[in-house]
């Protein structure tokens, strides 16, 4: 499993444990010890770059690590953009700000990131990962001190979902030694970040505040006015007690407190394409009532122990708790969805109900009147896990052998009403009606896993193989309709792969994995679990000053699943899952990176990634899946980007810093087709629709004003580009357009 820090064997004044930086070293990056000025030891960040070049050249399945350094480089709130510098992995915009965020990973669907294992500090984080993994709620990256992304044959250290990979992101860890940071910005949209931390330790025991408030007032345009940006906080608190050098038995216990809230005016409703082409920061005054509300609360207990140099223990217990109520425009009363009639605006009645929406007039009979539905649910997610780590010498190998044990529960509670509003003189006002309740429901899972792994050095060779199991119950309880389900999944996942280094800088890798997404709960008998072989293989170079980076990648399904939700364009039969039957999604990822001395002085760092993608349907259905439809063998999946790439240059002294990047994002179709323009068919109302590729430029500067103080501003989207990101849920959305942002940070 991934290893966060703490966790690995810390010892003040001492030297640090062998525990491994990342289970199985699938994951690119390497530890490396340092004294500071206290004579307590600091482990450095993981870096994809890497300070290890041995250890990360080494590592058998693709990984990478965007570290602390890369963070702070742009200050990104947005983890949408923070992912685009890793090769392999898909965005699908929404809001301009990744509040709820789609990531995808080699060919996986993007929505709400439910194809991918999401972790904070190696412990699942997403609301119910196993009854309702569709991430409503995501950690802030600002807080962040590093990402981890792994795909491939990395992914049978981690589950759930298995196909694509895992998602890993790191806070901040307990220092040990006085540590003082506070950052404050303002920028365009009125936007504010105040971030601070303090901790500090003695030889044995550690603590760690850390607060995060962000808001704006949006960049949309709310038709009559309001407010359409967001107000975030965070807290998190951790403490962490180690034994002392002399003792027998050395061990570590870390306990985390976390909370969260937001208050967001966001909603799903976007624009017609005619709307869009004139004013793409435009909201309808029939979306003024949209608004998120959400809570989360978080406790973690970690416990380490090294019984000896050659076997450690680490146990986690946890348990996280999310409430939210997101009131939002479901639609008109009319059995015409939003997105058909904002597909088709001047269809018949569609005509009639724009202009209501539009707040051009008044609502004048029933089915003009707008439903508003308040979305309210209640999650949590428990459990205990384990990992022992071995590192025998047998022979003439060494052995690094990872036992993981999990233990897991979550549940979701779904309490939906939905009330009418009419539109008068542009403002909604109540009709009056009573509130209609239209799911009351709860579903559940109890999970057990474990997956035992085995990486064997050899000389030249490095050799991975394990195997994972899941085994999941589901409850799922409608109070409606006083219905009871109960279904299970179970899977073994077998993955291998191995390295071969040719010469010391550089080397060839290959690997297989069997992928698996389970089915969730209150699934009807005919509804399978997502099921596909991964192979990959590549090579990798690696020096004090470059890297670069190849690797294919053929994910072949033998059954791709759908899950049809309010966010994916919907109108009714949410949660249903979908078979999508065969599936072949193929590429390749690339990535180089280099650092040119100019001088003594000044540094050039240049970075490119580049990710080709290949899906393919290899069988002919029709779907009432809302990103499927009529599908024919051949048929491209929906908002995957044949191709996608990133390039940054940077020019850096020891005192400033300016980058600059431009991603590129190639066409996407909004439905399972072949690219070509609708034929007319009713096959759904955005078949034959495509989102236009795009490049957006960002910028960067840091002034250190001395060893404390350091200023910086950012612009985001530096020529104001206008462009598309997605027409669903309902409707055109915008990418966000030019922001600024200048802030100071003191560090002491």
């Amino acid at each position: 499993m991934f290893e966060t820090k703490p966790g690995v064997t810390w010892r003040p004044g001492g030297r640090p444990g062998p525990v491994w930086l990342l289970g199985l070293a699938l994951a690119a990056g390497g530890v490396q010890a340092q004294e500071g000025d206290s004579g307590t030891l600091q482990l450095d960040a993981v870096s994809v770059i890497g300070e290890d070049p041995g250890e990360l050249l080494g590592a058998t399945g693709s990984a990478h690590s965007v570290d602390e350094e890369s963070l702070e480089r742009y200050e990104y709130d947005d983890i949408h953009r923070v992912l685009n510098e890793v090769p392999g992995v898909y965005i699908r915009g929404e809001d301009g700000y990744g509040l709820r965020p789609n990531i995808g990973l080699r060919g996986t669907t993007t929505e709400r990131s439910q194809k991918i294992t999401l972790m904070e500090d190696q412990v699942l984080i997403g609301p119910a990962p196993y009854a309702a993994p569709a991430a409503y709620y995501f950690p802030m990256v600002s807080r962040m001190v590093e990402v981890e992304v792994v795909k491939g044959p990395a992914a049978v250290a981690h589950g759930p979902a298995t196909v694509g990979g895992a998602l890993n992101l790191i806070t901040r860890r307990v220092p040990f030694e006085t540590e003082v940071g506070v950052d404050a910005a303002l920028g365009t949209d009125a936007y504010r970040k105040l971030h601070a931390h303090y901790g500090d330790s003695t030889d044995q025991l550690g603590w760690l505040i850390e607060g995060l408030h962000t808001q704006t007032r949006g960049f949309k345009d709310l038709d009559g006015g309001g407010d359409t940006g967001f107000d975030k906080n965070n807290l998190m608190v951790k403490t962490r007690w180690n034994s002392g050098m002399e003792a027998a038995l050395y061990q570590e216990v870390e306990l985390k407190l976390g909370y969260a809230d937001e208050t967001s005016n966001e909603t799903y409703t976007g624009l017609t394409d005619d709307d869009f082409d004139d004013t793409p920061y435009r909201r309808y005054a029939g979306t003024r009532k949209d608004e998120m509300d959400w809570e989360h609360t978080q406790v973690q207990l970690r416990h380490f122990v090294e019984f000896t140099p050659a076997l450690t223990l680490r146990t986690n217990i946890y348990r996280h708790d999310f409430e939210r109520a997101w009131a939002k425009l479901n639609g008109f009363d009319t059995d015409r969805s939003l997105l058909e009639i904002l597909s088709n605006p001047d269809a018949g009645l569609n005509r009639s109900y724009m202009e209501v929406l539009r707040g051009e007039r008044d609502s004048q009979i029933s089915q003009e009147t707008l439903l508003v539905g308040t979305n309210d649910r209640e999650y949590y997610s428990q459990g205990v896990q384990s990992v022992l780590e071995w590192f025998p010498r047998w022979g003439w190998s060494d052995h690094h052998v990872s036992l993981g044990l999990r233990f897991h529960q979550d549940q979701v509670r779904r309490d939906h009403t939905e009330d009418g509003y009419l539109m008068r003189d542009g403002r909604m006002v109540p009709d009056g009606g009573d509130t209609r309740q239209t799911t009351l429901n709860r579903e559940s899972a109890d999970a057990f896993s474990a997956y035992l792994l085995d990486e064997m050095r050899y000389r030249r060779w490095t050799v991975n193989a394990g195997v994972r199991l899941e085994q999941v119950d589901y409850t799922s309880e409608d109070d409606l309709t006083g219905t009871r389900r109960s279904n299970s999944d179970s899977a073994v996942l077998p993955g291998a792969g191995v390295f071969y280094q040719v010469a010391p800088s550089w080397g060839v890798l290959a690997g297989v994995h069997k992928g698996f997404v389970p089915t969730g709960p209150g699934e009807s008998d005919d509804v399978e679990p997502e099921e596909s072989v991964n192979y990959e293989a590549g090579a990798r170079y690696l020096d004090d000053s470059s890297r670069a980076e190849l690797i294919g990648f053929y994910n072949d399904y033998s059954n791709l699943k759908g899950t049809c939700t309010i966010s994916s364009g919907c109108p009714d039969a949410r949660g249903q899952t979908f078979n999508g039957g065969e599936v072949d999604v193929y590429g390749i990822e690339a990535l180089m990176a280099h650092e040119v001395r100019l001088t003594e002085r000044y540094r050039v760092p240049l970075h490119l990634s580049y990710t080709y993608t290949e899906t393919e349907f290899q069988t002919s259905f029709e779907s009432s899946f809302a990103l499927w439809g009529e599908v024919e063998a051949g048929d491209r999946l929906p908002y995957m980007p044949r191709h996608q790439a990133t390039a940054r240059a940077g020019l850096a002294t020891a005192d400033w810093d300016v980058t600059a990047s431009a991603h590129y994002v190639g066409e996407q179709l909004e439905q399972a087709g072949d690219g070509e323009a609708d034929d007319g068919d009713d096959d759904g109302p955005l078949a034959g629709a495509t989102v236009d590729a795009y490049t957006v430029v960002d910028l960067a500067g840091r002034y250190r004003i001395d060893r404390q103080f350091t200023t910086y501003l950012t612009v985001e989207n530096v020529f104001d580009k206008e462009y598309m990101i997605s027409r669903r849920p309902y409707g055109a959305r915008p990418g966000k357009p030019r922001t600024f942002v200048a802030g100071l940070k003191y560090d002491f």
